[in-house]
Parts: C-alpha cells; sequence; structure tokens
C-alpha cells in the first residue's frame, strides 16, 4: 500500500540528485573553457546563440 508511493519519492530523488550532477559537472566544464577563452572567445558566442541572442 505504501510501497508505490515512497518508491515513487524515491525515484524522483534519485532523478533530481543525477541531474543536479550532470548539470554542476557542465557547467563547470562550460566555465573552465570560458574563462581559459575569455569574454570574447567562441564559447561566449556560442552561448550567446543557445540563450537566443544572434552574434
Amino acid at each position: 500500500m505504501f510501497a508505490t508511493p515512497m518508491f515513487l519519492v524515491a525515484l524522483f530523488a534519485l532523478i533530481v540528485a543525477m541531474h543536479r550532477g550532470v548539470t554542476r559537472r557542465a557547467d563547470a566544464s562550460l566555465r573552465a573553457q570560458f574563462e581559459a577563452e575569455g569574454s570574447g572567445g567562441a564559447v561566449s558566442r556560442q552561448m550567446m546563440r543557445v540563450a537566443g541572442f544572434s552574434v
């Protein structure tokens, strides 16, 4: 009776934790690339294009 809701809550918590880990690693690598190339580099232009700007 209580197994299904607890399983769903645990599954949701696991997915959220995994998503946060993946997002943090991607953010750290993008930040490192951005700092290595500077503000005029290709990474900053790519990030602005992804955000919807035309640069």
